[in-house]
Parts: C-alpha cells; sequence; structure tokens
C-alpha cells in the first residue's frame, strides 16, 4: 500500500517540503505519485487518450514536476482554500492537454517519406557495395541508437514487427510493460518509430548533400 497510512496524514506543505528535500525520500515520492495523483491521472489518461496509461503518465508527471528544481510545486501556496491536489490537478491538465495538441500539430505537420525515398534507401542498406552510397550510410550512423535499431531490424534485417518489438520497446518506453498493449496498439506504436527515423535518415542525407 506503498505507506498510504503514514504520508496520509502528511498536510499539503508537508508534502512539498518532504517532495523537494534533499536526500531524496523515495517511499515518499513513490506514494505521492502513485496513490496521491491516481485521482487525476487517471481522469487525465481516460479522458485525452481514452486509455488508461496511469503507469506511463506517472513518469511524465513526475518529469513535469521536477523540472526546473520543482519549480511548479514550489509555486504552491494554498490561497483561497486551494488544495495541492487541485492544484496539481490543474496544472498537470494543462501541461498535458498542451502536449496532446502539440504532437497532434506535429504529426500534421510532418511530411512522410515518397515510396520512391523509402525503396532508394531499402536498396541501399541492402546493397554489396557500400562505397557507392556512403552518404546513406554516413547518415545512418549520425542516428541515434534507437532510430538505427528500428532501421537495422525492420528495414535492413526486414524482421517481422512482432518479433522486433521487443527489442525496440525498451528504446520507446521503459516504463511500460509491452505485454500489458494490444498487438495492434505495439504495431501502431513501431510504425511511428520507424516512420521517425526514415524521416529522421532523410533529414540527414539532406544535411550531408548540403555541405
Amino acid at each position: 500500500m506503498l505507506h498510504k497510512g503514514k504520508y496520509d496524514l502528511m498536510s499539503d506543505r508537508e508534502l512539498v517540503d518532504g517532495l523537494i528535500a534533499v536526500p531524496v525520500n523515495n517511499k515518499l515520492h513513490e506514494y505521492f505519485f502513485k496513490e496521491k495523483c491516481r485521482h487525476f491521472l487517471t481522469y487525465i489518461s481516460n479522458t485525452l487518450y481514452n486509455d488508461d496509461n496511469f503507469d506511463m503518465l506517472v513518469g511524465e508527471l513526475y518529469e513535469f514536476l521536477s523540472s526546473n528544481n520543482w519549480k511548479i510545486l514550489k509555486m504552491w501556496e494554498g490561497r483561497n482554500g486551494c488544495s495541492l491536489n487541485s492544484y496539481l490537478a490543474s496544472c498537470s491538465m494543462r501541461y498535458f492537454v498542451d502536449k496532446a495538441k502539440s504532437e497532434k500539430q506535429r504529426r500534421h505537420l510532418e511530411v512522410a517519406p515518397s515510396p520512391d525515398e523509402i525503396a532508394f534507401i531499402a536498396n541501399c542498406f541492402v546493397t554489396d557495395d557500400d562505397t557507392e552510397y556512403q552518404p546513406v550510410w554516413e547518415a545512418y550512423r549520425m542516428l541515434n541508437d534507437r532510430d538505427r535499431l528500428v532501421l537495422r531490424l525492420l528495414v535492413i534485417e526486414g524482421a517481422d514487427t512482432m518479433q522486433a518489438a521487443r527489442l525496440i520497446w525498451p528504446y520507446i518506453n521503459s516504463s511500460r510493460d509491452i505485454n500489458e498493449l494490444s498487438p495492434k496498439h505495439v504495431r501502431s506504436l513501431i510504425a511511428m518509430s520507424k516512420h521517425r527515423a526514415l524521416l529522421t535518415l532523410l533529414n540527414n542525407m539532406n544535411k550531408l548533400q548540403a555541405n
């Protein structure tokens, strides 16, 4: 129960002081994010994502609140009877709504590689003479570990999406157990990762050609 009885007795001010204290009280942090914030995180998950993504949102909420040396928490003053929970629910909802809007806008503006471009890249990867296509390999080496792994498994080796998923998944979301997701959801996330990796590869090629 994550020491719920013990920490339930703390006032909002004591919670804030305990969360930002050094050294970190890991048990208090675990209780706060997994118990105290559960109600509004579950609401945000169901409202914005139509899914139970509570465990995934916990990590994002931690990053949001702990950024800038816990600035958001330190701004709470309890004025006009506003509880810490109400304050955080409001701040968190605005944060996740803005993030969802940004992601939607990014996907809308993102230009997918054309079939010819994808075919060209795939052919370059499987060629026996990589000296002729050196810019492609240079662009490939510029990718981060996740994108290199995605392209190596799905493009170079032609692995099945679900087989490759277990190797790729830790690079996409290490906080979520892949076994909890449906195959459709997993394929969608892996396809998005492949799409981003191809876009990044094309951008790298353009940069190399511009130089």
